[in-house]
């Protein structure tokens, strides 16, 4: 018999910050857990990997514990924390990964075709691009068929190409009845993905009123993914309880757009259209605007999800620009380009993000 709940987690605390954490990804889920740093996401990850046990509560990985090889042979992990060797080729890691789970060596080149990693059999991981690197990751991940999949970021920082086969191969594996649990800073494409979206806030679990339905919700105050920045007020969340109690409902809350930035003791709030682009530098992010740069209290990605909808685009992993305000994009070589902007500074345009700026320019 098929097993339905893959993931089930009970009052989960740990001392490094969940305090009564519940939550249970069934076969077909998509379930996105967005997270910022500090809320609980890391030590939820460790204790799934089985690096270390929580101070109360339990989980159950497919009726298993984690660590256990039971529980290992049900799950699988991708994400920075689970590197790749440089200095391999795409299909020596495929295929040393395969043998060491004792498979059938036309596993590996069977996880390549998904991932579509096939062309780049001999290509040194080294050399892959960061949407190439998160591919090989979770085709790694997938090598002996695990019921669950447990992804950290699986899309940020990804090419578009990258992004479109990455969300394919997801999609065709929770079709097939594989669940997935990926965790997220919000990422707009990886809220389109989800089946059900809930948030982590100060390691304890807020879920969306909505999130049972495709697609995912916006967190409290954000602007929804993909969203135009219509008038539709934000419904407010409900909180879960500890041990898995009934949900009680929460205040609603009004959806809002102005972004709060501090500089010394002033704290400004700012419209989108005010902020000509967001950094990321030294651990921190700013907003920089015709006031000067501002220290923001939210991390590059979540600023991506809450501007989602305002013409805002990721130009490169530490740079997120509003492109009302971009005047010139200036060529370096043939596939190295800057964005020059209104007010004469210029912003760095990784080459991964070019294909994507062209096909939404029509450049």
């Amino acid at each position: 018999m098929m097993l339905t709940t893959l993931l089930e987690i009970s009052d989960l605390h740990h001392p490094e910050g969940l305090h009564g954490l519940s939550l249970t990804v069934s076969a077909g889920e998509v379930l996105a857990l967005v997270g910022s740093h500090g809320n609980g996401k890391d030590p939820l990850l460790k204790l799934l990997a089985g690096w270390g046990s929580p101070s109360r509560g339990q989980i159950r990985i497919c009726g298993g514990r984690p660590g256990t090889p039971e529980a290992r042979a049900h799950v699988g992990f991708a994400g920075p924390a689970w590197g790749i060797a440089p200095a391999h080729t795409v299909g020596e890691t495929l295929s040393l990964f395969a043998g060491l789970w004792s498979l059938p060596r036309g596993r590996a080149a069977e996880a390549a075709a998904l991932l579509e990693l096939t062309a780049l059999s001999d290509r040194l991981a080294a050399d892959l691009s960061p949407g190439e690197k998160a591919r090989l990751r979770i085709a790694r991940a997938l090598l002996h068929d695990p019921l669950l999949l447990v992804l950290d970021e699986p899309l940020a920082d990804s090419d578009l190409e990258s992004a479109d086969i990455i969300e394919a191969a997801l999609s065709a594996l929770a079709d097939a009845g594989k669940g997935i649990l990926l965790t997220t800073f919000g990422y707009p494409r990886a809220l389109r993905l989800a089946t059900r979206t809930c948030y982590l806030e100060r390691g304890r679990l807020v879920e969306a009123d909505d999130g049972h339905t495709s697609g995912g919700a916006a967190p409290p105050g954000a602007v929804p993914a993909g969203s135009a920045g219509g008038s539709e007020a934000h419904t407010g969340t409900r909180s879960v309880g500890l041990g898995g109690n009934t949900p009680v409902a929460g205040p609603v809350r009004p959806r809002v757009d102005q972004i709060a930035a501090r500089r010394d003791e002033r704290v400004m709030l700012f419209s989108p259209a005010e902020i000509l682009y967001a950094f990321a530098q030294d651990k921190s992010v700013y907003l920089h605007t015709s006031e000067g740069d501002w220290t923001a209290s939210f991390t590059l990605a979540q600023l991506e999800a809450r501007l989602s909808g305002h013409g805002f685009f990721r130009a490169h992993r530490g740079y997120l620009v509003n492109l009302a305000h971009v005047k010139e994009i200036v060529p370096w070589t043939r596939s190295s380009f800057s964005l020059r902007m209104k007010d004469g500074s210029e912003v760095p345009l990784s080459k991964h993000r070019v294909a994507e700026l062209k096909e939404l320019l029509g450049w």
